[in-house]
């Protein structure tokens, strides 16, 4: 039985999997397998984990029809023999020392979840590196609810996006164990918007221990592909669920009045991200203005509630100039600023 499963979910990426792969099978390193998800690809990419499977002992490669990012890791865990597990998109790569960091610390810590950073990589040119704003260092579970789980379930600063708290799920790793105990699982992106934030939120909110490092591990290639801003279908009805699934898991724990105030921020930060979603040219189908999409967002009950409940300690003018706008319903204004900033 393998110490770590690494899964890796494919879907049409023939060009990257080889890059992907030999960062893991070149490690120095033996104890760990490695899963390959094909998601219904229909360019090789399938046929090419096959290959991979064939040629290395530790690695398998399994098949299902398309479903998306969150069904392609979940099926991957069915799977998984190792007593933790990370996950790894098949066009990025990891550090040379990934798989040894991950195991010596998780051996000498045995945490619920390891938190590292990651590195952009664009163009073949190393760009920024981001690491979890936590401190580094070992949190039980007193801890976690006093320093880690306030800058989870809402931004620490509205509209405040210097810091992260890395709610990615390929920036950690977890315990097999811990996971199948508490029946987490990654629910699809089809459903709701951000199913790597909600898998770390359910992961954080039941944790007995959590490692924080600041060690950048894993390396994320900004394709250029990735960078074209596109206009998210249905994003409000998506977000609206993601924040109520948020708040049930809170009410499950029992710790909804606890994080109220971070909860409302959170979902503040959501209606935000829907009208910035509003604000481009890139739903030029729609029969209503951006402004009027963005009216019809601010005047939405929750929205507003939530404007009346959240945090609003510690923002910088930016922070302020936006609170202030979306409270007062300045639909137009909003809009035309926001193409400002972007030009």
């Amino acid at each position: 039985m393998p110490f770590i499963s690494v899964v890796v979910p494919v879907y049409n990426v023939r060009d990257y999997i080889k890059r992907c792969v030999d960062s893991l099978l070149n490690q120095k390193y033996n104890d760990y397998e490695i899963i390959l998800v094909d998601d219904g690809s229909t360019d090789g990419s399938g046929e090419l984990c096959d290959l991979i499977a064939k040629k290395n002992l530790n690695v398998m490669a399994v098949h299902k029809k398309n479903g998306g990012l969150a069904s392609a890791r979940n099926y991957g865990l069915e799977y998984v023999q190792g007593k933790y597990v990370t996950f790894v998109d098949s066009d990025d790569w990891v550090t040379n020392d990934y798989l040894t960091f991950i195991d010596e610390h998780l051996k000498k810590n045995e945490s619920d979840i390891l938190k590292f950073g990651y590195q952009r990589v664009q163009n073949n040119k190393l760009k920024s590196m981001t690491i979890p704003y936590f401190k580094e260092g070992i949190y039980d579970r007193v801890r976690i609810e006093t320093d880690i789980l306030p800058g989870t379930i809402g931004p620490i600063c509205l509209f405040d996006y210097s810091q992260s708290a890395l709610m990615s799920a390929c920036v950690c790793a977890y315990s097999v164990a811990f996971l199948n105990g508490n029946n987490i699982r990654f629910q699809s992106e089809r459903e709701i918007l951000s199913e790597d934030h909600l898998f770390n939120y359910k992961v954080l909110l039941r944790a007995g221990k959590v490692e924080i490092s600041h060690k950048v591990l894993y390396m994320y290639d900004f394709r250029e592909g990735s960078l074209t801003k596109r206009y998210i279908v249905n994003m409000i009805e998506r977000k609206q669920n993601l924040l109520q699934v948020y708040k049930k898991e809170l009410q499950k724990c029992g710790l909804f009045e606890k994080y109220e105030a971070a909860y409302y921020s959170q979902c503040v930060d959501g209606y935000y991200a829907c009208i910035t979603n509003e604000c481009g040219q890139w739903n030029a189908n729609s029969e209503k203005s951006d402004k009027d999409r963005v009216k019809d967002i601010l005047k939405i009950p929750e929205c507003q509630f939530a404007l009346k409940r959240c945090n609003v300690q510690n923002m910088k003018i930016k922070g302020k100039v936006i609170y202030w706008l979306m409270r007062t319903k300045q639909a137009w204004l909003m809009c035309i600023l926001y193409k400002m900033v972007k030009r």
